[in-house]
């Protein structure tokens, strides 16, 4: 089996400008995805949480292994050569970077950039909020750890040439201007090539296309990792193992594992990133983090299009189209309203979350609320009338009554017939009397014909699966670390139970590079 060494540099709630700049990122995604489609690898089933080849091809020996080579793999990388220590790392894919390829910047507080331009944040104010946003469930010393160390994470970046644009702000809606811009506003132009260069500059060893597969795991402790890669099974023995796999928004099981409802559920993150390091993990004994996760996902409707960054603003699938909410009503199995359809403006991904215990989520409004909001030029027109013909999976109808649309799932009539009136009647006073909808999203439904459309899940990215302590190191159900193994990033990522906020700028990513570097500095002790 070859053993690749670094040696290439890397390229390539509502926010609408946000969109607008990932748009540039397409051509990259799309390359990113036809080499992930190109190097996937043959091996055990999704979900096995153990894999023991029956022939290995090499073993390698070294202090530290990390499984990974994203946003989080690369900041441990590159303190780990910092520090003198002996390391591989070994990503999946054919490439590095992963998700941090399209990441736009990272949150900081009391960084010189913020001094220079008079930004001043009180760290407690920041850590109340996010703790609020979440009723105290996270561990917030996770918090203070993450912001204490943020201004000399940036610092650190910038030494290793990461490029920042200079721009500060709040990233079009966050609580704090904590959000420090990339140059290019993409990680893909300014982490992943300095990391990479960083490494090549240290002669470190990345070995690519090789898949962990499964932990070795004596007398409790870990110390190694078997591999799978084209040219055959690979044993590499380590004294400590750091698990960055990307956590498991590529796995349909994992996300079923999450609660969600996975029929008809499409998949917008890596699709290699399909929760290897939590499958390790818990074959190892880990404590499951999974009842807690996070997840950035948004609802679709199952005819429409797929939605992608390049019609991420249009007025049918886009994210402010009918399936995300807003001046729409929306019902379940029971024909009754569940929830403020207009909580997108709080945070675009929670939309989905107060339909989870649901059995079926649909949506329904009228001609009018169609003609205003979503079918507002020709082009939109006319796809949404092709998608209203095809009709994929019976999941849109047209209807000259309210009880005609219930006939169309099953639902009561009388019951949806009543819950309509009643949100037509909060509509016309202009005060949502159940859940406190903004006024501007109330539009009576009272112009035929009526639309009603079930709803289905998109999945970005997963936070979090595997419970560690403050230092990362995985526990295990008594919260006893498991020795020689570790999680970081989105892998070991608990700052938020089960609503990912999106709200303190920038925080996902600085959680990343913190957990690398943190656990680098951790583990020299038994790298000496």
């Amino acid at each position: 089996m070859k053993a690749y060494q670094l040696n290439f540099t890397g390229g390539s709630k509502m926010l609408r400008i946000e969109i607008r700049k990932k748009l540039r990122l397409l051509a990259f995604v799309g390359m990113a995805v036809m080499v992930l489609a190109a190097c996937q690898s043959p091996g055990r089933a999704q979900g096995e949480g153990e894999w023991v080849p029956s022939r290995v091809a090499r073993v390698y020996d070294t202090d530290v292994l990390i499984v990974g080579g994203g946003g989080a793999g690369l900041a441990s990388a590159v303190q780990l050569a910092q520090n003198g220590a002996d390391f591989i790392l070994i990503e999946k894919a054919a490439f590095l970077g992963g998700n941090s390829n399209f990441v736009e910047g990272m949150l900081a507080v009391g960084s010189r950039f913020q001094k220079e331009q008079g930004i001043e944040i009180r760290p407690r104010d920041i850590i109340y909020a996010e703790l609020l946003r979440n009723q105290f469930r996270p561990n917030g010393a996770l918090w203070v750890d993450l912001i204490q160390n943020s201004a000399e994470n940036i610092e650190w970046l910038a030494e290793q040439g990461v490029l920042f644009s200079g721009v500060i702000d709040d990233y079009y809606g966050g609580l704090f201007p904590t959000f420090h811009w990339f140059e290019g506003a993409a990680g893909g132009v300014a982490y992943v090539p300095a990391m990479q260069q960083r490494l090549i500059e240290h002669n470190a060893a990345i070995h690519l296309n090789t898949a962990a597969r499964s932990l070795i795991v004596e007398n409790g402790r870990v110390t190694g990792v078997f591999a799978e890669t084209p040219g055959g099974a690979i044993r590499y023995n380590a004294k400590v193992v750091i698990l960055a796999s990307g956590g498991f928004g590529g796995s349909p099981e994992l996300i079923r594992k999450q609660g969600w409802d996975t029929t008809d559920l499409r998949l917008a993150g890596m699709p290699l990133v399909s929760g290897d390091g939590y499958q390790m993990a818990m074959a190892a004994g880990a404590k499951d983090f999974m009842p807690h996760t996070a997840q950035s996902i948004i609802y679709h409707i199952e005819a429409f299009p797929f939605m992608t960054l390049e019609n991420a603003l249009h007025p049918v699938i886009g994210y402010f189209g009918p399936a995300s909410g807003g001046p729409v009503l929306w019902a379940n199995e029971d024909a009754a309203r569940f929830a403020n359809e207009a909580i997108r403006t709080e945070n675009l991904v929670l939309q989905s979350v107060p339909g989870k215990s649901n059995r079926a989520n649909y949506v329904i409004f009228d001609q009018a609320i169609y003609e205003e909001f979503f079918g507002i030029n020709e082009e939109a027109r006319e796809l949404f009338e092709e998608a209203l013909a095809a009709n994929k999976g019976n999941s849109i109808f047209r209807e000259h009554s309210i009880e005609a649309l219930a006939g169309r799932f099953g639902l009561d009539p009388v019951t949806l017939r009543t819950t309509v009136s009643r949100y037509n009647q909060f509509a016309v006073r202009g005060e949502d009397g159940d859940f406190g909808k903004p006024a501007e999203f109330l539009v009576p439904i009272a112009t035929p014909p009526f639309y009603i459309a079930q709803l289905r899940h998109k999945y970005y990215f997963s936070v979090g699966g595997i419970t560690t302590n403050r230092q990362f190191q995985v526990v295990d159900k008594n919260m006893d670390p498991i020795p020689g193994l570790y999680a970081i990033g989105l892998d070991g990522n608990m700052l938020w139970r089960n609503v990912y906020t999106i709200n303190m700028p920038g925080a996902a990513f600085a959680s990343q590079v913190n957990s690398g570097r943190t656990v680098a500095n951790h583990v020299l002790a038994y790298t000496r």
